[in-house]
């Protein structure tokens, strides 16, 4: 699929793809802004050798010691972030089961160095800063009898923390408008992928499946439409039902099949002399319905009769079998006269009209008494 194509999506689903970036949106700065912030303080120590090493020598056999063996400052590291200390820490302090919750720390070795961070995290700047310092030195105390040839000694104490480390505003709200966009344009490309198998069963739902009129629903639609147009405008506006009653007669010799492709054969013919703008459909059995936009009744009439000839003049071969099928058939003609007619009651009058030309026999035309006419005429 084209980027063109993507973009036309996005454009006619616009309001999907902004009302999802408006919640999403929405909802990223409420939870940014009533999230409980967080600041950091950070303690810093250094490790090195104690006045064991008397003479130079032994000082620098102590620090290569200490840089080969890395595990004496991961040591360090792992009782600053041990429960002992920070249970220790917090008693000194005097902290609430509350305020120990809230509080943690960690304790890192920065790599390639003999420092050790103290990390504390918590909702209260100053409560941070007095927990590092404090684990910091409880660790001190703590690591003097682990190796008595170092030292742990203070490099830089922890400072209050001016802003907090989370939420970042910023990072948040940017992460919540791609968030936003991106759930907006993915529910725009799956409502299309969604519509596109509904749009196509609803076209093929406005056809007859055996004849490939349009179907009685599409028809019922389509005239209410026209009766509100032809009402508006003052246009004229005909119906007319054709019966092509001797197939069915004649059907009952003949296989489903051959009955099916005798109606697709009538529909095929009677479209080929009707305009664009008229709509043929299938509304029973072997009866259509012929809509007829900006024609009189009279007119409608007329044509009527025209296609009734040829009907009657043409052979209906049905290939497959070889049998030929001379037909004739019946109309009833109305014309909408806007004087409040239902479509219902618009399509009963037509039926009674066709019902007439049934009774009158094969080969009528009639128009609705409702017309004022009571005319029929005989197909030669």
């Amino acid at each position: 699929m084209e980027l063109r194509i993507y973009l036309q999506i996005l454009l006619k689903k616009w309001w999907i793809v902004l009302s999802t970036f408006l919640i999403t949106f929405t909802a990223t700065i409420v939870l940014t802004y009533t999230q409980t912030p967080v600041y950091k303080s950070v303690a810093t120590y250094v490790i090195k050798p104690n006045t064991s090493f008397g003479d130079v020598k032994s000082l620098a056999s102590g620090l290569d010691m200490l840089s080969r063996r890395t595990e004496i400052a991961t040591t360090y590291a792992e009782v600053a972030s041990s429960r002992l200390i920070r249970q220790e820490a917090a008693e000194e302090l005097g902290l609430s089961q509350t305020q120990r919750k809230a509080l943690s720390v960690d304790g890192q070795l920065l790599a390639g160095t003999n420092v050790i961070e103290i990390i504390a995290e918590g909702n209260d700047p100053d409560l941070v800063r007095d927990f590092a310092d404090m684990v910091g030195a409880k660790m001190v105390v703590y690591v003097k009898a682990l190796y008595e040839t170092y030292d742990l000694k203070p490099l830089d104490e922890a400072t209050r923390p001016t802003s907090p480390v989370k939420p970042n505003k910023m990072l948040n709200l940017a992460l919540g408008a791609i968030l936003g966009l991106s759930l907006g344009g993915g529910l725009a490309f799956l409502s299309e992928y969604l519509q596109a198998p509904l749009e196509e069963a609803t076209h093929l739902s406005i056809f007859d499946n055996e004849t490939g009129a349009y179907s009685k629903s599409y028809f019922r639609h389509r005239l209410r439409e026209e009766m509100s147009r032809a009402k508006r405008n003052a246009y004229p506006l005909s119906l007319a039902l054709m019966n092509v009653d001797q197939l069915d007669v004649v059907s009952k010799s003949l296989s489903p099949q051959a009955r099916s492709e005798a109606l697709r054969k009538v529909t095929v013919f009677l479209k080929q002399y009707l305009r664009e703008e008229d709509i043929l459909a299938r509304l029973d059995e072997t009866i259509f319905a012929l809509m007829l936009p900006d024609v009189m009744e009279d007119d409608a009439k007329a044509m009527l009769e025209k296609l009734q000839t040829r009907i009657a003049w043409t052979p209906f071969v049905i290939e497959k079998s070889g049998v030929k099928l001379n037909l004739s058939s019946t109309a009833g003609v109305v014309g909408y006269r806007y004087n409040g007619t239902g479509q219902d009651e618009f399509l009963a009058e037509a039926d009674r009209a066709l019902r007439q030309a049934e009774a009158s026999g094969y080969g009528k035309v009639c128009l609705s008494p409702g017309n004022g006419k009571d005319q029929s005429t005989q197909v030669e």
